[in-house]
């Protein structure tokens, strides 16, 4: 426990970043923090190290070790044998990880999921590509976040497997509240990953923080949906800085919340329409063939739903396409959402493409 109390010490002094990280890793943990700073000096001890030592904040790190032992998570730090070794490979990797849950998690091939917080209804529906991938053996990670970070851990713990959560924020309370629920069964079947303090609020500069961390631990980042202003572009640009391989799930131009995918698949990330495309960036890592599609059923013809189009159709395009009284459309949506093929979204409807595996 001292060598962990020491080497948590000198991970919470500013400035200690995995450059100087593994520069220390020259000297002990016990050396570095008891010795006057003439003999550091003397040893070789970088000077910023010398200044920064002034920080050390005892009190801190003997609350964390604490919360660590009362709440059963763990703590790895850079170059340590449980340390996840994409992550240490990565341009930006943290000094320690703090983490709550199943680590093994953070030692197979993981996949990166990001994508809009409020996707739309083909947004939602593109995540049923995932459960191939899953069912493959590969690991979904993502941040927690409201949209498609949920529903890839989501799609992940209802086939019975793990999946890593990367916070923004410490690992003492859940981030959104509204994820209290996941936040608890990730903790139980996958893995929560901080790189902060347990008591650390959710600051909006950490979650670019957070995002490099999700784009290290991954073979690949995925974008399901995402406008040009979205996060999920910083993760992947971060993933391309790394070296790793970038995937998007394309929309149609019409839709806002696609225009980031596209615009990836211009700069050249990987098109994904099916399973095996993930399958095939991810080939010499799966566990267990992709053998599955996910294969769109043909939609029936119908005078209404072929005046319905795959994004946001207000009522009244509906009515002046289908050259039908408005009460007839009516009925006719009414019966066509009861039966899976329209989605009634703000502003319209969008049709639904029902989906089978083979």
């Amino acid at each position: 426990m001292d060598k962990v109390r020491q080497q948590l010490a000198l991970s919470l002094l500013p400035g200690v970043k995995a450059k100087s990280w593994r520069q220390l890793a020259r000297w002990s943990p016990a050396f570095l923090l008891a010795e006057s700073d003439a003999v550091l000096a003397d040893a070789g001890v970088p000077k910023g190290f010398l200044a920064s030592r002034q920080g050390l904040d005892w009190p801190q790190v003997d609350s964390i070790l604490a919360w660590l032992q009362q709440s059963g998570s763990q703590l790895c730090f850079l170059d340590d044998e449980q340390y996840p070794p994409l992550l240490a490979q990565s341009p930006w990797p943290p000094v320690r990880l703090f983490l709550k849950g199943q680590p093994q998690w953070l030692l197979r091939p993981q996949l990166a999921v990001v994508g809009s917080r409020k996707p739309s209804p083909a947004g939602k529906a593109a995540m049923s590509l995932l459960e191939p991938v899953i069912d493959a053996g590969v690991v979904l990670t993502s941040g927690l976040a409201l949209g498609i970070d949920g529903l890839a851990h989501q799609a992940a713990l209802s086939r019975g497997v793990g999946t890593v959560a990367v916070l923004a924020s410490g690992l003492q309370s859940c981030y959104p509240k509204r994820h209290q629920g996941l936040f608890d069964a990730i903790a139980q079947q996958g893995v929560l990953v901080s790189e902060m303090p347990p008591d650390t609020a959710p600051l909006p500069a950490l979650f670019p923080q957070r995002n490099r961390i999700i784009a290290g631990l991954s073979l690949a980042t995925l974008v399901v949906e995402a406008s040009l202003k979205s996060g999920s572009l910083i993760t992947a640009r971060l993933a391309a800085d790394a070296g790793r391989d970038v995937l998007a799930i394309p929309g149609t131009p019409f839709n806002p919340q696609a225009a980031g995918c596209l615009q990836l698949i211009k700069d050249g990330a990987a098109l994904v329409s099916e399973p095996d495309d993930i399958g095939f960036v991810l080939k010499s890592w799966l566990f267990e063939p992709i053998n599955k599609k996910v294969v769109l059923q043909g939609l029936p013809e119908h005078p209404v739903l072929d005046n319905v189009g795959d994004d946001t159709t207000p009522l009244d395009l509906i009515v002046e396409r289908s050259q039908l009284a408005v009460e007839v459309v009516l009925s006719y949506l009414l019966e066509l959402e009861m039966q899976g093929y329209v989605c009634r979204v703000p502003g319209g409807y969008v049709r639904q493409r029902r989906q089978s595996h083979v």
